[in-house]
């Protein structure tokens, strides 16, 4: 993929990220997920499902004191126009951390106090955004009183922008339940957090920062009746704020398994389903105090969509990459070349994943370790023909794509769980009728707006200044909408621009002629038209 330059009338204004460190903490923050039959720890750091220490805290059945996951973090990296790599990924902080609490500003920084106070997380359930909204409360909760969305009086330190989603019932773009104003989120229960790469040094992976901004929203469904009772969603918002574009993208999600005992773990890649699989190496998880003993159960990480790419189409599981627990050219990523090439099936020495054996020096390229059923005894597995246990580390990965600066692009994924298995060697089957049941789920979520009211709002537009002058930027304010459209006094069509961070776009003016131009804001429930003068 290469860089396009492509001339348009558009653009949006440049946002410049610094490459000097700040001086964040460490994140340190975390909840857990709780309403239905898991208990996940999740972090505020870029990883989540343990302790920081030596802990697995992916509990499920939330009843017992096995854990299905022993960690898990998000991994990304890019090229910039100088062909520079970017990248920023987290694993246990043993060497340091590439993640720092709170959003960055609009020139791609974080002050060491804006860390401290975005280190929490915020955690809301639906029965009590339902109960506010029936009127049922005689004061209002703090989970909704504090919840952190645009403008909330409640929260001095918000910066003015953007953050946790809301239905905004009064259309005013501000964060006010005393009008009404509620979190919007899905499922049952959700926790929202905020996190940058741009806090301090990369002294997990040593790379050069991006100027990443990631808003997290975790969340579970309470369903008894459904296979979503043993799952958990997780939905990243990616704000990036560089000075150039990143060609060559990709990103991803680190796992180390740890299903009940961490010692006899087997990992695979259904490609066809999008799913990383997890499953023990025998019908008996044994050999530690924590284990499923007989029957274990069998997970699987589902990537439900991944950023969009230059074509428009959306990346889901694109790589499937396995590496060893040791030192070797298969192994431990020490280099940021490392971590961005694992992110598209590379080996540390520049080597391509190969189909078969340990996927290493084969003839045979693939983008995806272990992808053969485990029950088909001539696929490539760990059952099959390879056998024996390996304490493998999987990273799971969307891409390429091109990030443009002030773009969002979005990362979703799922993880399901299922005791119904028959061992040894389990078919990917197990659990791919659990996954359809997510993804059918996430199918009929929306998470295109952070701020939309979900009743039509008469919407506010701000074209400013007006008139404008030869080679100015035109600043168009207006929450929730989606896309700008421009049209001269004779009625012939200009240009369109979507709309980036949902409430901000900048159009600049220079070789237009003089005259009365139309524009057409489209939102979700509707359009506003007006006009502007350029002379």
């Amino acid at each position: 993929m290469f860089i396009k330059n492509i001339f348009t009338f558009v653009f949006f204004s440049l946002i410049v990220c610094s490459t000097s460190a700040q001086n964040c903490a460490p994140a340190s923050a975390y909840d857990y997920l709780e309403i239905n039959n898991v208990k996940a720890r999740i972090n505020n750091g870029g990883d989540m499902w343990w302790d920081l220490f030596q802990n697995a805290q992916y509990v499920v059945p939330i009843n017992g004191n096995v854990s299905s996951l022993f960690a898990g973090a998000l991994w990304i990296g890019g090229i910039d126009a100088n062909g520079q790599l970017k990248v920023a990924a987290q694993t246990y902080r043993q060497t340091g951390n590439d993640y720092f609490p709170g959003p960055l500003d609009a020139n791609g920084n974080v002050e060491s106090v804006a860390c401290s106070n975005f280190n929490r997380i915020w955690k809301v359930n639906k029965s009590a955004i339902d109960s506010f909204i029936n009127g049922m409360n005689t004061t209002i909760p703090s989970s909704i009183l504090e919840w952190p969305g645009r403008g909330n009086l409640k929260l001095s330190f918000l910066p003015d922008q953007d953050l946790a989603p809301f239905t905004d019932t009064d259309g005013d773009g501000i964060y006010n339940p005393a009008t009404g104003d509620y979190p919007q989120i899905p499922g049952d229960q959700a926790l929202w957090f905020v996190f940058n790469d741009m806090g301090n040094e990369h002294s997990q992976t040593h790379g050069e920062p991006l100027g990443l901004e990631v808003q997290c929203l975790a969340y579970a469904v309470n369903d008894t009746n459904s296979s979503l009772n043993n799952a958990t969603f997780y939905h990243y918002r990616m704000l990036y704020k560089g000075l150039s574009d990143l060609d060559s993208t990709f990103v991803g999600l680190w796992v180390n398994a740890g299903l009940g005992c961490p010692y006899d773990d087997n990992i695979g890649c259904d490609s066809s389903h999008n799913l990383g699989v997890v499953y023990n190496s025998s019908s008996n998880d044994g050999g530690c105090p924590n284990s499923y003993g007989d029957d274990p159960p069998l997970l699987a990480i589902d990537i439900l969509q991944g950023p969009t790419d230059e074509n428009q189409i959306v990346n889901r599981l694109d790589y499937c990459m396995g590496y060893n627990n040791d030192y070797t050219q298969t192994g431990i990523p020490t280099e940021p070349i490392h971590y961005y090439n694992y992110l598209h099936s590379i080996f540390k020495d520049g080597e391509h994943l190969t189909y078969g054996g340990d996927g290493y020096n084969g003839s045979l390229s693939s983008n995806y370790f272990l992808s053969g059923d485990p029950s088909d005894p001539y696929g490539f597995s760990q059952c099959y023909p390879q056998g024996g246990i390996w304490d493998y580390r999987m990273i799971l990965s969307s891409g390429p794509f091109i990030f443009h600066p002030n773009e969002i692009k979005t990362f979703d994924i799922a993880v399901v769980w299922t005791d119904t298995v028959q061992y040894p060697c389990p078919s990917f089957s197990y659990i791919e009728g659990n996954a359809a049941t997510a993804e059918n789920y996430f199918s009929r979520l929306n998470f295109q707006s952070t701020i939309c009211s979900t009743i039509h709002t008469v919407h506010a537009v701000n074209v400013i200044p007006n008139p404008v002058a030869h080679g100015a930027n035109i600043s168009f304010t207006a929450s929730c909408a989606e896309k700008i459209m421009v049209y001269d006094c004779s009625g012939r069509f200009c240009f369109e621009t979507k709309i980036q961070d949902q409430s901000l776009s900048q159009i600049n003016t220079k070789g237009w002629s003089d005259g009365i131009y139309f524009y057409k804001v489209i939102f979700p429930d509707g359009e506003v038209n007006g006009k502007f003068l350029v002379q």
